[in-house]
């Protein structure tokens, strides 16, 4: 090994003089932070119609997967696309709870294959009844004690279908 002292080289950081010939000043303009606080708001509203819209076609994946057997396993992952949908949105626009039943729902589809049995069906449909109650009732945030009651219930029902495997937190 060499005697040599070890040297640090710091390279050049030109990133306020770019911003500078760019034009940009480096501070937030208050009315550009209210009108990206009203357009959150407002695409709050937008959600509630656009998880309907979505909660509409995952009934329909669930019928479908439910009444074609022979392509049951297309059709649960055409359902399954659209829970991660769903629980990818939810907390983005205040509805966590909507997030965690999706995840929940995703996790044990994860875990029963894309083949689905009639009973694990069953599962899946009370997972989508629950997430269209949670919107038609508008159970913002993580919906409070009622909300903590929803996921154990669910979290029970997936335990007793998987013979008693404990799912993973939402």
């Amino acid at each position: 090994m060499s005697n040599k002292e070890v040297q640090y080289i710091t390279p050049p950081n030109n990133l306020r003089m770019k911003q500078k010939l760019a034009g940009v000043t480096g501070t937030i303009d208050a009315v550009w932070i209210d009108a990206a606080e009203k357009s959150m708001g407002n695409a709050r509203f937008d959600y509630l119609e656009a998880v309907s819209d979505d909660l509409n076609r995952l009934t329909a994946a669930y019928d479908a997967a439910l009444k074609d057997r022979d392509h049951r396993a297309e059709r649960v992952q055409e359902l399954y696309a659209i829970v991660q949908m769903i629980k990818g949105q939810g907390s983005s626009f205040g509805y966590p709870l909507i997030s965690n039943v999706g995840a929940q729902l995703a996790r044990f589809m994860e875990d029963c294959g894309d083949n689905l049995t009639d009973a694990q069906m069953e599962g899946v449909k009370l997972h989508v009844e629950t997430l269209r109650l949670i919107m038609q009732q508008k159970m913002e945030g993580d919906g409070g004690p009622m909300g903590q009651k929803i996921v154990a219930g669910l979290a029970l029902v997936i335990k007793k279908m998987t013979g008693g495997a404990e799912p993973a937190p939402a």
